[in-house]
């Protein structure tokens, strides 16, 4: 009976080259669908994959909202982060019009960097309540806004 070994190293490598397939593929797809191509193919109700089968949204249960307010709202039903696409697909089962996925994203994009209540994370929306620890890598142009004394305040004697 002989003990056979396992390289753990070699199968974790394994492991983290698919992973790193994997994220290439999904952001190429958010890629495609931030510049509206694909199709949502969700003919007369939710489909298959969709986010929505795991969350009931009422009928109405959205209107008279605007598009940051119900995905604020959704997002708070869902109780965990969702995609830009679920979320079109939860404000058009809550009761609001039809919105292109470019127009959503435009919305909650501008409703972080304004509000800051709803944020992205890697591609998916959540609410900034669930980590209000996190935050994102600041630009430089964030760095340079940094209050510095004015020179023309300098002490003199």
């Amino acid at each position: 009976m002989g003990a056979e070994t396992v390289n753990w190293e070699a199968a974790l490598a394994d492991v983290d080259a698919r992973i790193a397939k994997l994220e290439a593929t999904r952001e190429g797809i958010l890629m495609i669908l931030a510049q509206g191509g694909g199709s949502a193919n969700t003919p007369g109700g939710g489909g298959g994959g969709s986010s929505l089968s795991q969350v009931s949204v009422e009928a109405g249960a959205f209107h008279g909202k605007s598009i940051s307010e119900a995905a604020k709202t959704f997002l708070g039903m869902a109780k965990k982060k969702q995609s830009t696409q679920a979320i079109v697909e939860a404000l058009e089962a809550g009761g609001l019009p039809r919105y292109k996925y470019t127009t959503v994203y435009s919305v909650l994009r501008r409703r972080e960097g304004k509000v800051g209540d709803i944020v992205n994370e890697n591609g998916d929306w959540r609410l900034k309540e669930w980590a209000p620890h996190y935050r994102k890598a600041s630009t430089k142009a964030e760095d340079n806004e940094i209050e510095q004394p004015a020179p023309d305040k300098a002490q003199s004697a």
